[in-house]
């Protein structure tokens, strides 16, 4: 498996693209979270962009998913003639809609290829696009789904927005790589997660490595020296802060 990390940015960071990962299995691939300033960097660092089989959106703000019609609008310029799966909470398909209706009117007229939605539950689990997918709710202001992919006997886990929960805990056991919300450094902030608990989470599930993503941009940039020192006070944690383009493959 091999995750490549688009954006690690929250959603008003000027200098880093919304979190959004490409991932990678195989002939196999999905995008997670796709958000307004995330999508120009995908088609950036994408060696096969109009083979991605799926778009994952963890929950409706506009930072996790209003890059979907620019992704799609250029998939159709592009030439696309695969299908592609978009897959989210209820109301996924109608969301889309909606907003490719604002975004480019009557584009999907001119597309190629079909657009299949799934709709994700918490404590689902299928197998499609060659991975197997499994959802547990987070702790955040507005319902957000984490994720975990399996695929060819190796595991990720993606927060999406919000606070760990005892299910999302359990999701994310013994995976090989968990990728989690750290918003803040120490401070507790409705909704969200910080460096701390994020750690914690990653400690407690027995995860071999952890990605700390969608900080706050007046901490990242003006405190990593102390975000270090953070990671550093849980040494059971591989843990690290990925920059845009960064890979990670196990």
């Amino acid at each position: 498996m091999r995750v490549t990390f688009a954006g690690v940015g929250e959603a008003f960071d000027e200098l880093l693209p919304n979190t959004s990962l490409l991932v990678e299995s195989g002939d196999s691939s999905i995008l997670l979270d796709c958000g307004f300033t995330a999508t120009c960097r995908f088609w950036s660092l994408a060696t096969r962009p109009l083979d991605l089989d799926a778009v994952f959106v963890s929950h409706f703000h506009a930072d996790h998913y209003f890059g979907l019609p620019a992704l799609v609008v250029r998939s159709i310029e592009e030439g696309r003639t695969k299908r592609l799966t978009i897959l989210g909470p209820n109301g996924i398909e109608s969301r889309f809609n909606r907003l490719m209706e604002l975004a480019y009117s009557n584009a999907m007229t001119k597309a190629k290829f079909e657009i299949f939605f799934i709709e994700c539950v918490p404590g689902e689990d299928f197998k499609h696009s060659g991975f197997r997918f499994r959802f547990a709710l987070n702790d955040h202001s507005m319902p957000c789904l984490a994720i975990r992919l399996d695929a060819g006997g190796k595991s990720l886990y993606y927060s999406g927005d919000g606070k760990p929960t005892d299910a999302t805990v359990d999701l994310a056991e013994d995976c090989d790589l968990v990728v989690h919300e750290a918003f803040t450094l120490d401070e507790i902030t409705l909704g969200h997660g910080d460096v701390g608990t994020s750690l914690e989470m990653a400690r407690k599930s027995g995860a071999k490595a952890c990605a700390l993503v969608h900080m706050k941009r007046t901490i990242r940039h003006t405190m990593m020296d102390m975000i270090k020192m953070a990671i550093q006070t849980v040494p059971e944690v591989n843990a690290f802060v990925p920059e845009p383009g960064d890979v990670y493959e196990f």
